[in-house]
């Protein structure tokens, strides 16, 4: 089960009201916010992982895709990890089973969350000049989760983080890569 923090456009676009969930559900591998945002004309997706910083984007949104956002989640989760080469066939299949449902959530306005998440939406709308396509640079190119980030004093990559979380979880669980 997915923890989905939404920010408030995002809940606005979703349009739900209430808190669907109770706190005590957090858990780091499982605590992602969930941001919409604009890139040319076309409406995307932001999730970002609360304690790892890894994050994803799903591109070009239309309203009834709405209805299947834990679908969304999870192909944008797989899509990427699978471009990092993070995970292998039977480890996709355990995500897609553990992580099939996804619970929304008012934002609990995490600022260091939401701040890294401003700050890669910003490199998205420089670097949407440098490519006719978009979409191109977010399906191939891999620096969202390669870029070192900074948290407590240190210096990490996002994708080195989630892969750490990820073998906890698959070493709890019996599955090697």
């Amino acid at each position: 089960m997915i923890t989905l923090y939404c920010s408030n456009k995002l809940q606005k676009y979703i349009g739900f009201k209430d808190d669907q969930i109770e706190q005590n559900k957090h858990n780091s591998v499982n605590s992602w916010n969930g941001h919409l945002f604009t890139i040319n004309r076309k409406k995307c997706l932001f999730f970002m992982n609360h304690d790892t910083y890894f994050s994803f984007v799903v591109y070009d949104i239309k309203k009834p895709d709405i209805k299947n956002l834990n679908q969304l989640f999870l192909t944008g989760l797989i899509k990427e990890l699978n471009k990092l080469s993070l995970i292998n066939a039977e480890q996709e299949a355990h995500i897609k089973s553990r992580f099939s449902e996804v619970f929304l959530h008012k934002s609990i306005n995490n600022r260091k969350v939401i701040g890294q998440m401003n700050n890669l939406i910003q490199i998205m709308e420089y670097y949407k000049y440098n490519y006719e396509n978009i979409q191109e640079f977010l399906s191939q190119d891999t620096y969202f989760n390669t870029c070192l980030l900074k948290k407590e004093n240190n210096y990490f990559e996002a994708k080195d983080a989630i892969k750490e979380k990820l073998s906890q979880l698959f070493t709890h669980l019996q599955i090697q890569k």
